[in-house]
Formats: structure tokens, sequence, C-alpha cells
């Protein structure tokens, strides 16, 4: 079961104390003293303190600098990178060295000085994501991560890569990652309880029993978008203005909360499972005459409209994750009910039904797959896959201005650089406040998870870990410029089940949301959504 936060949140004031004079580790510093290696989603990964956009990251475990020149934290971020020329994949291996004391990590032992001054290796594994995470902990699979800095080989190199406006930078270049390593924990975009069914585990693989993890804690609200490639967005667009859904004072490719198209959950529902493979099946009532959405944006075509263009079919292309990806998987438990309803619930869509399906197995290859159906690239088709996902397909394969839908996190295209654009749910965006109002249902409460085969250190750095990600300052400073968009803040939402106490209305400093999963004390992905009792409030609106 989930154990009560309170006793990590009593802990809570004292993460931000004040530190000792220490300065940001390097390999030559020695050997770690205490390791974590933590696989699963990137969900958490601020709190780790890895450096995004230039920004200095605040972090649960890492003792700030002191030193005036220092870069505000203790911590160094290590990549995995074949040579120092190469550009790091995010979705790979890496890791943060700093300094870390009992001011950070309560009931810290061993160490040196009064506040047992520890030297802290945190290995992070995205590759795979969520499932492959929660089944290295459950299972005891062993995996891949950077092992400690001297047996990654790692030398002194400032790089970054950026991925849909965020830049990602590093410290130092690993050149090799080590096999056969047992996980301390695992991150994951969605609570453990839904790792099982045919659509959320890994072809091939046991389901994830959560009654074996013996801690595990539900850290934060991720909302989760629908993205569709930009040339579908403005159709639909277009279309909801003609039949009056959207104000008639939108325009074909405005970027404003008033002009977002939206899809009812139902229909989405019916677009992942495959039951609707034609884009043809949707009608729009245009005055007094119903056409079909694509006889809708051809009639815009003839008439001039900027930014509408007919597609090259009208088939429905899907750009979907692997199975045991944790934010497909928040779509299965929030929106289709899978595993939740055991045989009643829909199943997604594969490859070779009706509607045209892809794996996209990463965040950064569902941005090239919907790149590439808006725009015939070759960023995601003529690429390799590996087994057991086949797709896709070769290139010469005929692709461009193709209306496609995916799944993607929301703190992802902010500044719209990608060629995709995320879409409201029953009228709702994808915001923190859509979310408090309970009107935005694709939630996903990401989570980690361990048993209780860790060391004493280990386990009060993971229950550190716990008490300051869950914060709702902590969650608060997630929704920055990388998840602000022009229609509103996505990103992430505090908890009361938590503990906290939401505002009376809804307060973006404050992002508490009243509704929880948890009225049995226990987050439950599958159930829905009630108003906290223990609280007993909510803006109505």
């Amino acid at each position: 079961m989930f154990i009560s936060l309170s006793r990590k949140l009593a802990a809570a004031g004292l993460l931000m104390a004040a530190v000792s004079n220490v300065w940001a580790l390097t390999p030559a510093a020695g050997a770690p003293q205490l390791t974590l290696y933590i696989p699963g989603s990137q969900s958490n990964d601020p709190a780790f303190g890895f450096m995004i956009n230039g920004l200095t990251p605040t972090n649960a475990l890492c003792l700030d600098d002191p030193t005036p020149s220092g870069a505000g934290t203790t911590a160094h971020v290590y990549f995995y990178t074949a040579s120092t020329a190469d550009k790091a994949t995010n979705d790979n291996y890496s890791a943060i060295y700093c300094n870390t004391d009992d001011t950070k990590i309560p009931g810290l032992t061993g160490g040196t000085g009064a506040h047992h001054t520890t030297r802290l290796w945190i290995s992070r594994r995205r590759l795979g994501a969520s499932y492959v995470g929660l089944d290295a902990v459950a299972n005891g699979t062993l995996l891949t991560y950077l092992k400690d800095p001297t047996a990654a080989v790692c030398s002194a190199f400032n790089g970054s890569y950026s991925s849909s406006g965020a830049t990602y930078q590093w410290n130092y270049s690993c050149t090799t990652a080590t096999a056969g390593i047992a996980a301390t924990a695992a991150t994951s975009d969605v609570t453990p309880d839904v790792f099982r069914g045919t659509d959320n585990v890994t072809p091939g693989k046991p389901e994830i029993d959560a009654t074996t993890l013996d801690n595990k804690y539900a850290l934060g609200g991720h909302i989760i978008g629908t993205p569709v490639t930009l040339k579908l967005r403005n159709a639909l667009q277009y279309a909801q203005i003609q039949n009056g859904s959207l104000p008639a004072s939108c325009t074909v490719g405005n970027e404003s909360a008033a002009c977002v198209p939206s899809l009812s959950k139902e229909i989405l529902v019916s677009l992942f499972s495959g039951q609707i493979p034609d884009w043809s099946t949707f009608r729009v009532k245009v005055g007094s005459v119903e056409k079909t959405l694509p006889e809708v944006v051809a009639d815009g075509v003839t008439a001039g409209v900027a930014g509408l263009s007919n597609p090259l079919d009208t088939a429905v292309h899907i750009c979907r994750r692997e199975n045991g990806a944790g934010q497909q998987v928040a779509l299965l438990a929030s929106v289709m009910q899978s595993p939740c309803l055991g045989e009643s619930s829909p199943n997604l869509a594969q490859p070779g039904g009706f509607a045209d399906v892809q794996y996209a197995t990463s965040l950064g290859a569902v941005e090239k797959c919907l790149g590439d159906y808006n725009d015939g690239t070759n960023g995601w088709f003529g690429t390799s896959n590996p087994a057991p996902f086949p797709n896709p397909p070769a290139t010469g394969v005929p692709h461009g201005n193709q209306w496609a839908i995916s799944i993607q996190t929301t703190e992802r295209n902010a500044g719209n650089t990608a060629k995709y654009r995320f879409i409201k749910i029953n009228g709702a965006l994808p915001t923190g406040e859509q979310v408090y109002l309970g009107h935005y249902p694709l939630v996903g409460e990401y989570a980690i998870s361990w048993k209780n085969n860790v060391n004493g250190n280990q386990d009060s750095a993971l229950n550190a870990l716990v008490a300051y990600s869950s914060l709702p300052s902590t969650i608060a400073s997630r929704n920055g410029t990388l998840s602000n968009h022009s229609w509103g803040q996505a990103g992430y939402i505090a908890l009361s089940a938590n503990g906290h106490a939401p505002p009376a209305t809804w307060d973006p400093a404050n992002p508490v949301t009243p509704f929880t999963r948890s009225l049995s004390g226990t987050p439950d992905a599958c159930a829905v959504p009630v108003v906290n009792p223990d609280f007993g409030s909510v803006e109505l609106r």
C-alpha cells in the first residue's frame, strides 16, 4: 500500500536549510559514497537537478554551491555520449554528481563532519520509460546505467541539445555505460497499479504487481496532451469556426485559448482504438448543409483561406507510443479506462488495422512522427525502430500533409516550433486551471516506487526526494516557461491527497487540485477523481 506522506512532509522544511562550504563534484573527487540507480520516466527529473534552458536547478538532494562564481548547486550533470563530439540523447543515460548532507537528507549517516557530508551519485536511465523502470524494481530486471564517474569514463565537456524549445545542458560526457545493475527505485508517469493488461505492458514482459512494491508515492499530477499535426489543427479549427463551435472572430492559425479546437473524450477513445479509421467520418454542418471534414476544408482551400490545404489522404494516422509508455498508460487509464474495465476496456489500435498506426518510442519520436506526417520530411519515416516494433516504414512511402494524432507531455512545444498543436478535450484546455476545476481529464499521477531492500541511506534519500517533489511550491516552480503556452499554463499540479490544502479558487502559485483518486488512502489510477473530503471545497466555474 501507499505510505502516508506526513512523515516526509514534516521534514520538508529542512530541505532548504543552510549548507556546507562545498563545490561541484568532478570524477577527481573520488568514488560516490551514496548511489541511487533510478530508471523510468522523465516526470520528476527537475527534482534531481538536471539543467534545462540555462536555469540554475534547485533540487531535492544536492547542496547549493556557496562560492560567488558557483553554478548555484554542487551538482555536475553527466550525459552518455559515444564521443564528446556526439549530441547526447535525453532518452538514454545520465547522472548527477553532487554533495549532500543531513540538512537535505534527514537521517543520513556516515560521511564527514557534523552534517555527514556525502558524495551522492544519482544515475538515471530514461530509455524504456515507465514500464522498464517499474519492471526493474518490481521484478529485479538488471539494466544498464552510468555506473559511477570513473567506470563511465567521463571527461569535462559542457554540451547541450535542444528539443521542442527546451535546451538540456551537461558538464561531463561519458562514453561507457555498464550493464547488469540493479535499480534502487523507479519513476513512472502513472502510479504502478495500472501497468497491467496487454496495452500497458511491454510485449513479452510480465505485468507489474504493485503489491510487491513496498514504497509507492504519487508525487503530483502530470498533465498530458493530445497533439495533432499542425495542418489537422488548422482543419479542425476551420471546421469548428464554420459550424459555430469556435467564435466567429477566430481565424485559422490563431493560437489563443478561445480558438483551440476540441474533440470529445468519446471521439478520442474511438480514434485511439481504431474505431474511426477515416477523417471523412466526421460530419460538419455549415449553415444548413452537412459535409464531411475533408469537404469543408476543400471549400476553404477553394476560397483561399490561409493555412488550409487538402490532405494527401483522409485516413486517420496515429503516432502512438509503445506498450508500457507512461503517458500512453495515462491516456489508457484516464480516458480509455484500460485496464480498469477489464475486457470492457477498448484496446489501442495496432499497426495493420484500418487506421495507419506508427510506434513512436519516445517524446522526440512523437514530434518527428507528427512532423513527417505534416510536412513530408524523413525525421521519422525511413529510420529504424528496434523489435518488437517494426515501424516506421521505409523512406519512399508517400507521406506528408496527412492528418495525425498522438500523445505528448504538455511541457513540450510551448513555443510552437514543432509541427503539431495540442487540442482541447470536451472543450477543456490541458492547463493546471482546467485540471483544478475538474474539466480536463487526461492527467497521470507521476510516482516513485521502491522496495525495502535498499540500505538506510538510500531509503532516507528517497524519502527526502518524495517530500521535496510533492510540495506545491516545488511543482509551481516547474510550471515556468517550458510549459507556458499561448493558451495557458500546462505542466503539473500538486495533490491534495498528499496533505496539501487546495486554494479556495485557482492559484497558480499554489497549484493544488481539490480532487483525489485516493479516497481509500491508496492512489488508484483507475478511480474517478472526486472532491477530497479532507478539505471539502471546490471552485464552481
